[in-house]
């Protein structure tokens, strides 16, 4: 059942950023979103947050990190990505950050790194390795094929994107919260077939997509319908996306969930729809939720304005 097309569109400037990727088909758009969803969802039914195709683990972050859940379990088949992932929420997980804040970019850096990397590098270089690919390759596809960056955003070339302070930053952010943050370089439908029993899971599915997945992904090849029925036997809640085509609108009616197509823009600025699918969206028609560290910036907000006004004394 399909219910009205909505326009979800946000500054995505004014939403947390948290992971250490530029992904393809990143959904930082849709946390707005995201929050208006588990926060519908009793805690008790939300304490361990599934993300089957994590890539940017966008969803995850912000599970953990606006304690919606107390733990998230990510899984994304591509060895590079999980390099990273692997190293970050490490014991040594620091190192990474520090090596990320230290690297200039540039074409004889990157290749020096680049064969480093291919021929035993320490964990931590392999993993700076697999950053500097993806920022300095177009779109941040990571896929056999892609094309480096030439000019960038404002002609600063290949360095237009390496914003080194920023990424170490999140990192650090990241292996401090390595304990509530179990990644596993797996197929996302095992990671689905461990908790489809558990009442405390939720999941959000974000595959790779029907059209565009094959350009943009290095482990492109899912079978779509099977994920349909997989999540027709996930006992808890869960939010899956996809992109507007004919066929993923056949096993919605098929499975009987219920779809929104959202209108939204890509990084090129270009408009599309995707789908937000789910047993059930009525959650799309309540209030958005505030999140965590918005409640708490609003309470100190009205807190500065009453003690202005007079209606707080000093004790």
């Amino acid at each position: 059942m399909f219910v009205r097309a909505l326009d979800l569109a946000v500054n995505v400037s004014q939403v947390p950023q948290r992971s250490p990727f530029r992904y393809p088909g990143g959904k930082t758009w849709l946390i707005p979103t995201l929050r208006r969803w588990l926060s519908s969802i009793a805690i008790s039914n939300r304490k361990k947050f599934i993300e089957p195709f994590a890539g940017g683990a966008s969803a995850s972050l912000l599970a953990v990190m606006e304690k919606f859940s107390k733990k998230a379990y990510f899984a994304e088949l591509d060895g590079e990505v999980a390099r990273v992932w692997n190293n970050v929420l490490s014991d040594n997980g620091c190192e990474l950050a520090e090596l990320v804040e230290r690297f200039k970019v540039s074409k004889a850096a990157t290749n020096r790194l680049f064969a480093h990397a291919a021929n035993g590098a320490e964990l931590s270089e392999k993993a700076l390795a697999v950053l500097v690919r993806n920022r300095i390759q177009r779109g941040g596809v990571l896929a056999p094929g892609a094309g480096r960056l030439k000019d960038g955003e404002n002609e600063k070339g290949l360095a237009s994107r390496w914003y080194p302070e920023t990424i170490s930053k999140r990192l650090t952010a990241i292996h401090a919260e390595r304990n509530r943050l179990s990644f596993a370089n797996e197929d996302g439908f095992e990671l689905l077939k461990r908790f489809r029993n558990d009442t405390e899971a939720v999941a959000f599915v974000d595959p790779p997509y029907l059209v565009e997945g094959k350009r943009l992904y290095s482990h492109w090849q899912i079978e779509h319908h099977k994920l349909f029925a997989a999540l027709s036997d996930f006992r808890g809640d869960f939010l899956l996306t996809y992109d507007d085509a004919p066929q993923i609108r056949t096993w919605i009616e098929e499975f009987g969930y219920q779809a929104v197509a959202v209108k939204m823009k890509t990084t090129h600025h270009t408009k599309k729809r995707e789908l937000l699918i789910g047993r059930s969206l009525d959650w799309l028609h309540h209030a958005p939720a505030k999140s965590g560290q918005a409640k708490a910036a609003l309470v100190q907000a009205t807190m500065r304005k009453r003690t202005s006004a007079g209606k707080f004394t000093a004790a």
